[in-house]
């Protein structure tokens, strides 16, 4: 079933325990949470910080959109949009492209160095299904985050949430961040009060676009070159399939070289001790 979270802007104070959560839950390097918390302040027309300005912690993550542009931008498969409304990632399908990285509008995911994979928040999908809140969620001490879903586990059906989703503090907004140009339709929502949600629309907008690349590909080409989406998707496969095997070539050669240069030392080891044992 579907779930339903929310971030409230003016609750958060930056102790970026979800960070570590994240990290955690997820054993992931300490640098690598799928979810962040950012600092904005108000500017003025030169980009300085204004003296008293308005000030506002932003925590965020995937927005798990109904309408992603990262699952339509991946040329493997590897991310779709699962039953529950969650956007995920096979790892056994992602090859590390990158494609999906500018294509997401919230800035939500990278590829790791470690594994040249995919990461992005998966909403805790194992935690919840053992009958947990996501990771995040459970230790927000300000009550910046609330979740519900409800989830059958040993064919019963279980409510997992922290808070209310729907009970908005007084003076406070509920928000999704989309603008006229972008709307994927995401299913985070943010709360706060009035000024902090402007600065959070002004300063963080959904980003539209994305590389050449990735364009190309969630447009099908077919809009720019006639309707020719098959002959886009053959593209997109091979450019992709290029540089895979690009890679996979120069990984080759250099462990052949490298197997070659531990022969050329054994054989001239061998040899000096030949040329010793003649000697003597």
């Amino acid at each position: 079933m579907a779930f339903e979270f929310r971030l409230d802007i003016s609750r958060c104070i930056g102790c970026r325990a979800c960070e570590v959560a994240c990290v955690t839950a997820n054993d992931l390097p300490p640098t690598g949470s799928r979810n962040w918390v950012k600092f904005l302040e108000e500017k003025d027309i030169n980009g300085d910080a204004v003296v008293r300005g308005n000030t506002t912690f932003v925590p965020s993550m995937c927005h798990h959109c109904e309408d992603a542009p990262c699952v339509q931008a991946c040329p493997t498969g590897a991310s779709y949009t699962a039953d529950d409304g969650r956007v995920l990632v096979d790892e056994d399908l992602c090859i590390g492209c990158g494609l999906c990285v500018p294509a997401c509008p919230y800035e939500s995911r990278y590829v790791s160095p470690e594994t040249n994979k995919l990461q992005k928040c998966n909403m805790c999908e194992g935690r919840v299904q053992n009958g947990q809140a996501p990771a995040c969620m459970e230790v927000c001490p300000a009550g910046a985050r609330s979740f519900y879903e409800v989830v059958e586990i040993d064919g019963e059906e279980r409510v997992i949430s922290v808070g209310d989703v729907h009970a908005i503090d007084e003076g406070h907004e509920a928000i999704h961040l989309v603008s006229d140009e972008v709307n994927p339709l995401p299913q985070l929502r943010f709360s706060g009060r009035p000024e902090d949600l402007a600065l959070l629309k002004e300063q963080r907008p959904p980003q539209g676009g994305g590389s050449q690349a990735s364009m190309l590909w969630r447009n099908g080409a077919g809009k720019a070159i006639g309707g020719l989406g098959v002959a886009s998707a053959v593209f997109m496969g091979g450019m992709v399939g290029v540089h895979v095997l690009r890679d996979r070539k120069e990984k080759v050669a250099l462990a052949a070289a490298a197997e070659q240069m531990e022969l050329d030392k054994a054989t001239r080891a061998e040899a000096s001790k030949e040329d010793g044992e003649v000697n003597a």
